[in-house]
């Protein structure tokens, strides 16, 4: 094959395509491949995703090798699913694959661009292109690949997305500001993730190019996150590590992210990775397991000396790859690994309140930090006394309720409130306050990049100050705390409070919770409540209405002390199994950095409901 047979060829294998404000549409048919194509894996084993025929970017397509993906004219590929883009030298391609030598040369043989670079001189090589074109497609050639640029975007795959790699050649640029009369550029606003910069594009510079589309994609996030990948190898009945390295590895690796793994090896070991973490080399812990995971993650930060650092440095988010995944659901808007993995790196750096647990056993070496729940009675024993039939998954825990429920058990305690919001009403108006607050501060069409910045500057300064604690467990009840009614205290049912909407995929148990509005929620109810009441109201968990029910207490709380009546039992805490005695828990206002789609909680349509 001769120098001019391969510039036919590369010439067909760019798309033309246009940049606009929404993204960029694809102006003609061209090759999708595979960004992520038998990657070696930290097993030794290999990941494959298979190129498919597109019909649109919100469709499924068929999974065959035997084709090859085209993309419809006048495509348009959003900016929030664009990884990555490059500048691409097509000539230095056509020049007898001089260009996949010298990419060979300077990246590692596992290196997805290695892979895709070989993959695409050996089709090439194999390719008989009859050169059937003129002076004229010379001159088109050489005037359209002074940007062409490699962009690598998701798409849909079944119930997944997948990454893609598609060859452009930009031939517009949109105008936001008048350029020199005479010239060929535009001026272009974009933002990087740290401020508003501004930047001279010009159409012949594809290196421009490239940067305004990645500004573009990433606007107001931090592009080159170094990420630890924490994975429990057992978690999603063993599942985990197979999920993350099919779902979510491919989109991160394709990515400006760096990416380190670990595996936890016993009971606990997230917290002391945590605890040994090194700062300079992560501002990301990615927990790919369930709601565990991130639990013994955020106390080892904790318990780290220097935890005012760790916590200002470090965000802490979930890639849902265990059995209970209520982190993901509520701050990645769902519990689809590949899904939560584009939210990772397209979502926006927020902090939450945290709750923080004091009991006897433990108080004096470390209080225990909750980001998701605590509870007691009902909720409490249907979830521990279940372990058993872990294999059941999350009916699990629902068969375990019902069965409780039908038992007619009571849970007698003392229970000592500091309310924020205790009418049911006031908490509505709470709720659609404070979830305003959130819209206006992330509204890219209303916000600056510098006033969002400006008004979150103070979440990356926290002191020592901010982890000390208001209330002790050796001190009287304070008396601005209100003790429940002990006709209902006697009798208790359900005892929840938690600080997340959904505490499992199909129940909504906290519709009104927001991530940092200063306080929890409390959700109570009584064990002498008929059961053709009750019904209806566990029957309405996965909608959140329960809470509307007369027979369900429901407030917003600062603090409040449980002492248990009971001689057995136990508490759960974020899932995890905690002694029968005195539970005293406090607020802790934005505590900790994670990740959520557009700054807020999956929406629970609380504000909607009468």
């Amino acid at each position: 094959m001769n120098n001019s047979d391969r510039f036919s060829y590369s010439r067909k294998s760019y798309s033309r395509a246009l940049l606009t404000r929404e993204g960029i549409v694809v102006k003609n048919q061209g090759p999708v491949t595979d960004a992520y194509d038998q990657i070696g894996n930290p097993n030794g084993s290999s990941v494959s995703f298979f190129s498919g025929c597109f019909t649109c970017l919100t469709t499924d397509y068929e999974s065959d090798p035997s084709k090859v993906g085209l993309l419809p004219n006048n495509t348009l590929i959003p900016f929030r699913r664009i990884l990555n883009a490059k500048s691409i030298d097509s000539l230095a391609l056509s020049r007898d694959g001089e260009y996949g030598r010298r990419t060979q040369s300077t990246v590692g043989p596992s290196d997805p661009n290695a892979v895709l670079q070989n993959n695409i001189n050996n089709q090439i090589d194999k390719k008989n292109i009859d050169n059937d074109n003129d002076d004229d497609d010379d001159d088109e050639l050489h005037d359209s690949t002074d940007s062409l640029i490699e962009l690598t975007f998701v798409v849909p795959h079944g119930n997944d997305i997948v990454p893609r790699k598609l060859y452009l050649s930009i031939e517009h640029v949109p105008t936001v500001g008048g350029g020199n009369s005479g010239s060929n550029t535009n001026q272009l606003v974009g933002n990087s993730g740290s401020g508003s910069t501004t930047s001279v594009i010009s159409q012949e510079n594809s290196e421009d190019i490239v940067e305004l589309i990645l500004q573009r994609s990433f606007e107001g996030i931090k592009r080159h996150k170094s990420i630890l990948v924490v994975i429990n190898p057992y978690g999603g009945k063993g599942k985990a590590r197979t999920l993350y390295e099919s779902k979510c590895h491919p989109i991160l690796a394709s990515t400006e992210c760096k990416i380190d793994i670990a595996y936890t090896k016993y009971a606990c070991h997230a917290m002391d990775i945590a605890k040994e973490i090194d700062l300079e080399k992560y501002d990301t812990i990615a927990c790919a397991s369930g709601d565990g995971i991130p639990y013994e993650i955020i106390n080892g930060l904790y318990q780290r000396p220097d935890r005012v650092a760790a916590f200002n440095k470090l965000t802490v988010t979930q890639l849902p790859c265990g059995s209970g995944n209520a982190m993901s659901i509520s701050c990645h808007w769902t519990n689809n690994p590949s899904y939560a993995a584009l939210c990772l790196v397209k979502s926006t750096e927020a902090r939450i309140d945290m709750m923080c647990c004091s009991q006897e056993s433990y108080v004096n070496e470390f209080p225990r930090l909750s980001f998701l729940s605590q509870t007691y009675g009902v909720i409490a024993e249907s979830d521990i006394n279940t372990e058993f039939i872990r294999w059941m998954g999350p009916s699990r825990f629902e068969l375990g309720v019902a069965v409780t429920v039908l038992q007619g058990r009571k849970y007698p305690c003392d229970l000592y409130v500091k309310y924020a919001v205790k009418d049911k009403k006031d908490i509505h108006i709470h709720y659609i306050e404070q979830k305003n607050k959130t819209t206006l501060l992330f509204d890219r069409e209303t916000t600056t990049p510098e006033e969002c910045k400006a008004q979150l500057a103070s979440d990356n300064d926290l002191t020592e100050a901010d982890f000390k604690l208001k209330y002790s467990l050796n001190d009287d009840i304070p008396q601005d705390w209100e003790r429940l009614n002990p006709d209902i205290a006697n009798n208790l049912q359900i005892f929840y409070t938690g600080k997340m909407p959904y505490m499992a995929a199909d129940t909504k148990f906290f519709p009104a919770a927001l991530p940092s509005d200063g306080s929890f929620d409390m959700v109570i109810t009584d064990s002498r409540t008929p059961l053709t009441k009750i019904t209806p109201i566990l029957l309405s968990l996965d909608k959140g209405t329960h809470i509307l029910e007369p027979e369900v207490i429901h407030a917003k709380v600062l603090a409040y002390r449980l002492v248990p009546k009971v001689q057995k039992g136990l508490f759960s805490v974020d899932g995890e199994k905690f002694p029968l005695e005195t539970l005293q828990v406090e607020i802790l206002p934005r505590l900790v950095k994670t990740l959520l789609v557009n700054g807020s909680y999956i929406d629970s349509e609380f504000d909607t409901m009468i």
